[in-house]
């Protein structure tokens, strides 16, 4: 694999003078006045495994969204060279309608696909192969009620879905968000944001299916 992995959407965003950072934008810090703004970055897994994010950032007048459309077009392209067939697909880079952030859809093929190419850890499947893939389900994780997991509850259910991460996004899911690491908030049965989790920390989202 020759691909660059220092590459990627993050660095044709760093080109542009924000960093990565700003794209993981807190649903409390766009809301405002207790108004929800669409502005937000979002990963959604479907059944499957395979992958979206929409991914928001401000954009100053100075730059072009002609050159962010093309810089996202090569790095995409040169990804999927090494495979016989397309792993990431580029959807969207546009501005929103008031031309005050970027926004930028892409697909994957697998939640390795999106961990590899944004340095990230993201991993969708049962908790069986979780253990298998070399991760320890957390014993720590808790319902939206603040009651913690039993503690044989993974054992008995290892064909349950989990989610993995380090991705600090709203991440929205398949199936409801059953149990939850510490700082994760729920927006919704099948949506959490994670900005709030502790930084570089790992997050679990365990599934009710």
């Amino acid at each position: 694999m020759v691909f660059n992995v220092n590459l990627g959407k993050r660095d044709f965003i760093k080109r542009f003078g924000a960093g990565f950072g700003a794209f993981v934008i807190s649903f409390a810090a766009l809301a405002g006045c207790g108004e929800k703004s669409p502005e937000v970055t979002a990963v959604s897994i479907d059944k499957d495994g395979k992958v979206s994010n929409v991914i928001y950032e401000e954009f100053g007048i100075q730059y072009d969204i002609q050159e962010l459309s093309n810089m996202a077009s090569s790095e995409v392209a040169e990804y999927n060279s090494e495979y016989s067939e397309p792993k990431i697909t580029l959807d969207t880079v546009e501005l929103t309608e008031d031309g005050s952030f970027a926004k930028v859809a892409m697909s994957y093929d697998s939640a390795t696909d999106y961990a590899y190419y944004n340095q990230e850890t993201l991993f969708y499947g049962t908790v069986q192969e979780a253990i298998d893939a070399g991760y320890q389900v957390s014993a720590n994780l808790k319902n939206n009620g603040g009651d913690q997991i039993d503690p044989g509850f993974t054992a008995e259910h290892p064909d349950r879905h989990i989610i993995i991460t380090t991705d600090k996004s709203n991440f929205k899911t398949p199936f409801n968000i059953e149990y939850c690491s510490d700082g994760v908030v729920l927006l919704g049965n099948k949506e959490a944001m994670l900005s709030s989790t502790a930084e570089n920390s790992v997050v679990q989202l365990l599934l009710s299916k």
